[in-house]
Formats: C-alpha cells, sequence, structure tokens
C-alpha cells in the first residue's frame, strides 16, 4: 500500500515539475536560447516564443524567428522542428524534420568580392533529414529582381552539402514547378543546380528572370513571353552570378506545338551564349505569328512582301531543325559580338499561302526541302540539297543552291528548273544554272495574261566592283495579241481605255545604284525581227537611264529612255537605206506585203513623255522623211482596201484597173510629222512613167482614219484634183 501511495507522489511531483519546467522555459527559455545562438553564430538571431508539443509527435514551434547577417535577412513567422528522439537518447541531435511557414529571405544577389566562398552554404550537423518550405519569400537585391520570389518545397537531405532531393517545389516569379534535385553552394553570389525529371516552365516568367540577371537584354527574344507552354523532361540548370553565366540542359522540351530533344544552353552577361540542340520541330505558323509580335519581324515580313507584291504571306506546316549550333562572345565596347553556328532545315507537309495585291489567295506546297544554314560572324550561308515546290494550281520547280549572305552574286551557285509553274497570272517554265563565279546560263519563257516572254541566253556577273551585269541572248521574244477593232460597224465591244491610263511604276528600277547591259542576237517582238540589239541601263536613287540600239532588217534603231518617279522620256531615231518594203509592211499587217514591192530609205525622229500610255500617245513630236525606189503595186483589181488610195489615184484620172493588173512608180517620196495621236503627211509624190500623184493628209492612230488631198497626172498630161477619205480596219 506504501508503495503504491510513492508511486502516486512521484507521479504527482514529476508532473509539476514537467508543467513547470514548460512555463519556465516559455517564460526564460527563448530569451537565453536566442542570445546564446547569436554568441555562437556571430549573427543576430530574435524569437518571439517557443512551445514544446508532445503530440501527435514530439515538436518543438518557434514562433516569429529572425535572423540577420549584415544585409541578409531571415524571417520565419513559424518554425516547427521534428527531432530524432532515438538519437537524443544517445547524445546526438537529430532533427528528423522541420517545417518553415511564410519564411522571408533578403539577400543581396550581387555584391563586391563576392566571388570566393563569403557566402558559401555550409549546413550544420543538426540541419534536418526533410525540410518543407510553405509559401516562402526570397528577395534578391541590388536591383536585378525588384520584386520577392514565392517559394514553396518539399525537400529532403542529401548526405553531404546543400543538397535535396525535391519532391515537388514551385518559384511562380522565376516560372519553376519541379521535382528532382536542387544542391545550392551559395547565395551570395547565387550558385545552385537543380536536375529535374520534369519541369514546367512560363516563358514570360523566365524571360523576366533572365533580363532582370543582364543574361539577356530585353529585346532579344520579347516573342516568347507570349508562348503559353514550356515543359522539359530530363532538366539540368545552374546559375553562378558570380561568373555571370547560366547553363539549361533538357533531355526534352516542348514549347506550345514546338518540340525538341537534348538542348543545351550557356548564358553569359554581356550577350555571351551557346546554344546546342540535336533536333527541334517547329510549327511554322507559330513561329511565323511570334516573328510578327517584333518590330524586326514585322519589318522582315513586310519587306518580303513587297518585293514579292503580295499583301501576306502565311504558312503552315512543320519545320525540322537538326544539329543545331549557335554561339556568340560577349560584346565589347567597341560593338556588339556577331553570332556563328549552323544547323539543317528540313519541313513535314509545308504549305505557304500568299495573297495577292487584288486579294486573291493561292497555296505553294513545299513537298521537299533539305537546307544546311552556317553563320559566321553573322554572315548566314545557306546550302540548298534539296528544294521541291509545286503549285496548287499546277506546275512544280525544283532548285539547289549555294548562297551567301549579304548576297554576293560572285559566291552564289545555284541549279533551278521549272516546268509549267502556276502562280495567280504568271505561268513559268525556264531552266537556269549558275556554274562558276561569272556566268549563269538560263533558258525562260514566262506568260502573263495574255503576253509571253521567252529569252534564252546568259547573264554574266562583274568581275570587279562597279562593273554593269551583262546579258548576253542567244533569242528574245515578246508576243502580245493586237487589239480588236474599235469599230461599232464591226459588232466587236469597244476596247477600254483603263489600262491606257493606269499609271506607270518603275520603283523596282530606282532608290538603288544599278547598272547593266544586254546584247540580244535576235528578238522578236510579236512578228517584228529585231537582230544584233543593245541595251545599257543605269540606275540611281531617283532616275534611271536606259540606252537601246538595235536593227529592224535594215533598218537602224536608237534610242534613250529616262524613267523618274512613275514617269518616262524618250527619244527614238530610225534610219534606214534599201529596207525590203514587204518585209517592214510584213511587221504590221503579213497580208499586206503581199501586194507591194520596192526598198524603202527612212529618215524618223519622236519625242514622248508621260505617267502612262495613254499620255504617251498624247505627247508624240516627231518627224520622218521616207523614199521608196521600184514601187510596185500587184492586182489592182483585187486590191486590199487599205490600199483602195492608189484606185483613187485611177478613178481621178479615169483608169479603170483590169484583172491581173498592176501599177508601178519609180519613186515615192514623204515628209510627215508626229503630233499626238495623229501622223500629218506634210507633202507625198508618187512618180511613174503612167501616173504621177502628189499632195497631203492626215492619218490618225486613234481612228484609223485616211485623209488625202492633192492632184494626179495622167501619162496623156490630164492633171486632175482628188480627195480620199477612208477608215482602215487596221
Amino acid at each position: 500500500m506504501l508503495r503504491r501511495k510513492g508511486l502516486i507522489i512521484f507521479g504527482l511531483v514529476a508532473a509539476v515539475l514537467i508543467i513547470g519546467s514548460g512555463v519556465l522555459v516559455r517564460v526564460y527559455f527563448a530569451e537565453a536560447a536566442q542570445k546564446l545562438l547569436s554568441e555562437m553564430t556571430d549573427m543576430g538571431i530574435e524569437m518571439e516564443d517557443i512551445e514544446f508539443h508532445y503530440s501527435p509527435l514530439p515538436s518543438l514551434r518557434i514562433r516569429n524567428l529572425r535572423v540577420h547577417n549584415g544585409v541578409d535577412t531571415v524571417s520565419v513567422p513559424m518554425l516547427e522542428i521534428y527531432p530524432d528522439i532515438a538519437s537524443l537518447l544517445t547524445g546526438d541531435v537529430r532533427l528528423r524534420h522541420v517545417v518553415l511557414n511564410d519564411p522571408a529571405v533578403q539577400a543581396a544577389a550581387h555584391r563586391e568580392g563576392s566571388a570566393d566562398s563569403g557566402g558559401d552554404i555550409v549546413l550544420p550537423s543538426v540541419f534536418p533529414d526533410r525540410l518543407d518550405v510553405v509559401s516562402g519569400q526570397l528577395l534578391l537585391t541590388d536591383g536585378y529582381n525588384p520584386g520577392p520570389l514565392t517559394v514553396s518545397a518539399s525537400m529532403e537531405k542529401e548526405s553531404q552539402g546543400f543538397a535535396f532531393n525535391v519532391r515537388s517545389a514551385s518559384i511562380a516569379e522565376l516560372g519553376f514547378k519541379f521535382s528532382g534535385r536542387l544542391d545550392m553552394v551559395s547565395t551570395s553570389p547565387l550558385k545552385l543546380n537543380l536536375q529535374a525529371t520534369e519541369c514546367a516552365i512560363d516563358p514570360a516568367a523566365f524571360l523576366g528572370f533572365l533580363t532582370g540577371f543582364g543574361y539577356m537584354g530585353n529585346n532579344t527574344v520579347p516573342e516568347l513571353a507570349d508562348a503559353g507552354r514550356f515543359e522539359t523532361t530530363g532538366l539540368d540548370f545552374s546559375v553562378d552570378s558570380a561568373a555571370g553565366t547560366m547553363d539549361l540542359r533538357a533531355g526534352g522540351l516542348v514549347l506550345d506545338s514546338t518540340e525538341g530533344k537534348n538542348l543545351s544552353m550557356k548564358l553569359g552577361q554581356g550577350g555571351a551564349f551557346e546554344v546546342t540542340l540535336e533536333e527541334a520541330k517547329l510549327d511554322a505558323g507559330q513561329l511565323f505569328a511570334m516573328a510578327g509580335k517584333s518590330e524586326r519581324g514585322r519589318n522582315a515580313t513586310r519587306s518580303l512582301c513587297e518585293s514579292a507584291k503580295l499583301k501576306s504571306i502565311t504558312p503552315r506546316g512543320t519545320l525540322v531543325i537538326t544539329g543545331l549550333t549557335l554561339y556568340s562572345p560577349a560584346g565589347t565596347a567597341a560593338g556588339k559580338a556577331k553570332m556563328s553556328g549552323k544547323m539543317t532545315v528540313s519541313a513535314k507537309d509545308l504549305v505557304l499561302e500568299l495573297e495577292s495585291l487584288e486579294g486573291r489567295k493561292q497555296e505553294l506546297s513545299i513537298s521537299d526541302i533539305d537546307v544546311d544554314l552556317e553563320i559566321k560572324d553573322g554572315k548566314p550561308v545557306v546550302s540548298v540539297r534539296r528544294f521541291n515546290l509545286a503549285s496548287a494550281t499546277g506546275g512544280s520547280c525544283n532548285m539547289q543552291a549555294s548562297l551567301a549572305f549579304p548576297f554576293d552574286m560572285n559566291k552564289a551557285r545555284f541549279k533551278a528548273e521549272a516546268l509549267d509553274f502556276s502562280l495567280f497570272d504568271y505561268l513559268i517554265t525556264c531552266s537556269a544554272e549558275k556554274k562558276n563565279s561569272f556566268q549563269t546560263v538560263f533558258d525562260t519563257e514566262l506568260t502573263y495574261k495574255d503576253t509571253s516572254i521567252s529569252a534564252s541566253g546568259r547573264l554574266n556577273t562583274p568581275r570587279y566592283k562597279g562593273e554593269a551585269y551583262e546579258a548576253q541572248l542567244k533569242s528574245m521574244s515578246i508576243r502580245r495579241p493586237g487589239q480588236k477593232d474599235n469599230d461599232s460597224d464591226s459588232g466587236a465591244e469597244p476596247v477600254s481605255k483603263t489600262a491606257d491610263a493606269q499609271p506607270f511604276d518603275f520603283s523596282p528600277l530606282l532608290g538603288r545604284a544599278l547598272s547593266g547591259k544586254a546584247s540580244i542576237r535576235k528578238f522578236y517582238y510579236n512578228d517584228w525581227p529585231f537582230s544584233d540589239v543593245a541595251v545599257y541601263l543605269q540606275s540611281g536613287k531617283s532616275r534611271a537611264v536606259l540606252k537601246a540600239s538595235g536593227k529592224l532588217f535594215h533598218l537602224n534603231l536608237n534610242a534613250d529612255v529616262v524613267f523618274a518617279g512613275d514617269s518616262m522620256a524618250a527619244q527614238c531615231n530610225v534610219k534606214g537605206r534599201g529596207t525590203s518594203l514587204p518585209s517592214l509592211i510584213a511587221c504590221f499587217a503579213k497580208d499586206l506585203s503581199v501586194s507591194l514591192r520596192g526598198r524603202i530609205y527612212l529618215n524618223a525622229n519622236m519625242f514622248v513623255q508621260g505617267s502612262n500610255p495613254e499620255a504617251l500617245a498624247e505627247s508624240a513630236r516627231g518627224d520622218a522623211t521616207a523614199k521608196i525606189d521600184g514601187l510596185q503595186i500587184f492586182n489592182l483589181a483585187n486590191l486590199d482596201p487599205r490600199l483602195g488610195f492608189f484606185i483613187d489615184f485611177l478613178d481621178a484620172v479615169s483608169m479603170s484597173p483590169h484583172a491581173g493588173e498592176g501599177l508601178n512608180f519609180d519613186s515615192a517620196t514623204l515628209r510627215a510629222k508626229f503630233a499626238g495621236k495623229k501622223l500629218v503627211l506634210n507633202s507625198f509624190n508618187f512618180k511613174g512613167r503612167i501616173l504621177q500623184a502628189w499632195g497631203g493628209g492626215t492619218y490618225s492612230l486613234e481612228d484609223r482614219r485616211l485623209t488625202m488631198d492633192g492632184q494626179v497626172r495622167s501619162v496623156l498630161g490630164t492633171v486632175n484634183s482628188f480627195n480620199v477619205d477612208r477608215k482602215l480596219k487596221s
């Protein structure tokens, strides 16, 4: 009985002692603990209260803990400590689990002399095996990140150093959500390494981190901030702010619709970087839209559309990049460092949707593309092994090429073929090859609506700077359909003058220094057989000058043309001696040439200027003289109505032609002047043994009306007047 009472009394005393010790701890231990810890660590430590809890597990709760060391501070409103009870019984203090609720850390991101180990993290032996951070905040000062980083984590300590296996962690402001391994060597300077099997990154927040710490400029890749998803697998991420470097490696990555694998990226302050990527599949439409969100991308797209005379270009499909390597050293005071690297580009189901200035749309399919791109000090070199393009409206083309930018024609090599390739109103069949530095051989045919142009020959590239390009053509042909008769009696619709009133656009010739010359052995404009044509072009910022010469049969042609803005002026001269009259007439009317014989001597000058074809025709001014030797007109009884004025000559002296009968003149002379769309016949004189006629008249080019007034003398000496007023069919 006494033993039982003794146990009860001992229990009551023990309870009193335990309760009393708890009260004493709460009253005195917090103050004593913070004083002792401050002396041991040489840091300022403050705490408001310490509580002991025994259920559900023995734990120690510290309220409002504050640690400060210079400008660095740590504040923890609630710190929960769960010790390892078994180790306490052996005298060894081990912490099994620690929970930091709403901690706040403020530390300098960069400071003078911090490149040494002054900021190295050395964990005490009592550091917990497991650490949970709930809604923590990290504020890095020195202006690199003006706002705090919100950190939440659950991690287990590894055997050595400040290294942890992270079950889950997030840093909202850096855009990271990850699980893996974290090894933080130092906070000042910041040195950490993160290895994650999976990691999701917010592109906008990630770029904010890179620009905030000076790893990238604010305008480097702002388009990435609009990407909605960036995920990685096999991530290895490290930062060393003392060295100014950041390394990132990922086995796989996803950026919206873009996928890549085996990425390695090394960034340093001053713009230095090195990027390698084994393979990436890029959504062409998304990439194009991303580029359009920057001024640089918009300018490039606008320039491309303007040069191609398009309203817009929209790509669809997938671009595949393999073997990518890009690098650039840090910039210097003398200027920005230039990028170098290489990659291979191919495509899968790539389609280009083109929209013309008139709003018409057409698709081009790139079925096969294999391109190597190498960049040397910011200058790209493109090697095209295969490029096959097909039009949705018919035809295809393919090309192999090696091109350097800025473009240098001497260094370029290419081979291209197109077969009935249709693009809006154009139809192209051509082949071109450049095997050496100075010569390109080509054979091409281009059809635009009803106009057809064909040419074959070679283009010679200048050997020295300042020399002009030179084209040597074996043959060239331009064929345009003639206008329909505008006679209301013919039943044909009147010809619209809208095209004639369209203003000229010489902008492709202006705005840049351009010079060239061409020689064409044979040149056909419809049925006009020109030969030995030579053309010289010199273009400047505000105007261009073109000089041309050639032959039409035995006629020598010369022209000087000046282009300025949307207007042009031209001076033309035609001279010839002994040219076949039937051959010359056949250029205008083949069926008319069979009725005439003779040789013509011609001298004509003309000046035109205007801003559209109609204005050019109205401005025509000039004069012409012509002499025809041995003029013969055949089969007067069935003479073409366009030559009917010869019948009028005969009628004036009461002569009638008989079947098979002709009319001969020893010579015929003509003096005329050009006045807009009218040819004024100042004088004409036909001299023959049977008939002589002389006088004047006009011919209107607009309504094809011929008027003549004069006199006719017969072989008998009779002189009579005549009058001609005929509207010709052509």
